[in-house]
């Protein structure tokens, strides 16, 4: 009994000295290191846009875009540039099919671009404006497109051409 005895201890520390082999390759404790491989840098995250720089862009894509104007705290028709639930930035343009003869800076002409600091602010700005023409349809309609993460409200007026519309939804979406 006592050689099966020795037999099964000899065959145990064989197993285990094998286990504790000299294999500096890798370790169960310490993971293999990765490959390494060139990493470029991370894209830096695009800077927010202004209304400036959509007004730019639409105009850049060739929808119809002309007398394109930014406003400030003077010619804002709205006066919510800069206040409290107002928009960070905002600037209209007229578009065919709109009417050249109504309010300057305002979207009877054609378009305005508002933008605010978060995509919740956009979301009620549209709902109010969308809400209000629909309890008075007098005053006419508009197509509401978004951009930069929501935070962009583009407005078209009701008076341009559905087809017209689609064209600077095209060009706000790849905004």
């Amino acid at each position: 009994m006592r050689t099966r005895h020795s037999i099964i201890l000899i065959a145990l520390a064989a197993l285990t000295l094998a286990g504790c082999g000299g294999d500096t390759t890798s370790s169960p404790t310490a993971p293999a290191a990765p490959a390494s491989t060139p990493s470029s840098p991370a894209p830096a995250p695009a800077a927010p846009l202004d209304a400036k720089t959509v007004l730019a862009k639409l105009t850049a894509a060739k929808v119809g875009v002309t007398a394109g104007a930014v406003q400030d705290e003077d010619t804002d028709p709205n006066n919510l540039l800069g206040r409290p639930n107002g928009y960070l930035s905002r600037a209209s343009a007229d578009l065919p099919g709109g009417d050249l003869e109504s309010e300057k800076y305002g979207i009877d002409r054609g378009l305005v671009i508002e933008v605010f600091p978060a995509a919740a602010d956009v979301d009620r700005r549209s709902q109010y404006i969308q809400e209000s023409l629909k309890s008075l349809p007098i005053l006419g309609t508009e197509y509401h497109y978004r951009a930069d993460g929501g935070k962009v409200l583009v407005r078209v007026s009701g008076k341009v051409k559905p087809s017209q519309a689609k064209k600077i939804e095209a060009a706000v979406a790849g905004l």
